[in-house]
């Protein structure tokens, strides 16, 4: 191998974690030092505040790759990690990297670089999906409960502000965050719109696009909105327990799919341990490399088809 390529590959994957690693220490150290860009002191601005226009505020993009740079902003801030889009990126890319080029340097193979690649830019992709999942999963769950808190301090005589800093303080997770959020922005000068318009794109789920359409309508022509929010719990609870009757329904098709999934490269594996003969001829010839790799983007495609028909948004 040339000596050049090694020193090549080396110096990327080494500023690429350098780079990363000071992007992470800047995002959970340094946030928020400079100015508010409202005009306001610094001092006097919460710290979540103080943050920069992100892809919540940009108008959806028109283009292939402006879809896909937002839909990737759009995964780093919805999972809840402590790190900006652009150090994610870093940081998928330099996982990328160091994974890449130890297998090839290691195997001295250009196609175990190329899977090294893909694994080191697929993987954490799917990590911070699941934190999405999560945090989306825990918001939701958590609606009925923040309804019935707003509902009641409504009928207790407290107004729309009041009640949404009540249910920014007594709600946990990232529901009460986002509504102590909401909270702190009224008390800067934000109408109810717009900060009920800002929660609707920050957390994109059907409910709280519900509640922000009642508040802000409700703000506009007025009415009973005690019991209105009431009748919104009792709807939420029965769009959760639909949910769940059907994740139950759907358990044998599900499991299936996993099994049908996970199959294959079982099979391999025991293969290549037990009979390496048979399955190495597709690592030495060059057609067998291409039907290997062929393989993987099937099994990938078809797994994130399945999983498309079985998702429930709703």
């Amino acid at each position: 191998m040339d000596i050049s390529i090694v020193a090549m590959i080396c110096f990327f994957a080494i500023s690429s974690v350098c780079i990363a690693v000071y992007m992470i220490f800047r995002d959970l150290f340094l946030a928020g030092s400079g100015g508010s860009g409202m005009g306001v002191s610094s001092a006097l601005v919460p710290k979540e505040l103080r943050r920069k226009a992100s892809v919540f505020d940009e108008a959806p993009a028109q283009n292939f790759t402006g879809k896909i740079d937002q839909a990737f902003d759009r995964l780093i801030l919805e999972s809840g990690i402590d790190a900006s889009p652009t150090t994610a990126f870093l940081m998928i890319l330099a996982i990328a990297l160091l994974i890449s080029s130890t297998l090839f340097l290691y195997l001295n193979d250009p196609l175990w670089g190329i899977i090294g690649a893909c694994f080191g830019l697929t993987t954490p992709l799917f990590v911070f999906g699941i934190y999405r999942y999560r945090r989306l999963k825990e918001m939701k769950d958590n609606m009925p409960y923040l309804l019935d808190l707003l509902s009641r301090a409504v009928r207790a005589g407290e107004s729309i502000d009041q009640a949404v800093q009540l249910v920014g303080e007594e709600t946990k997770g990232a529901l009460g965050k986002e509504f102590t959020r909401c909270s702190q922005q009224m008390e800067m000068g934000l109408s109810l719109s717009a900060v009920m318009k800002s929660l609707s794109k920050r957390v994109r789920l059907v409910e709280i696009r519900m509640l922000s359409t009642a508040l802000i309508v409700h703000r506009q022509t007025g009415g009973n909105l005690a019991r209105t929010l009431e009748r919104m719990s009792d709807v939420v609870r029965d769009r959760l327990n639909y949910h769940r009757q059907m994740k139950a329904s759907t358990g044998a098709g599900r499991a299936s799919t996993l099994l049908i999934a996970i199959l294959s490269p079982i099979v391999y594996v025991v293969m290549f341990a037990w009979h390496p003969d048979h399955v190495g001829i597709l690592w030495d010839d060059p057609i067998g490399k291409i039907m290997l790799l062929a393989a993987a983007i099937l099994e990938i495609t078809g797994i994130l088809w399945v999983t498309h028909m079985l998702r429930n948004d709703y």
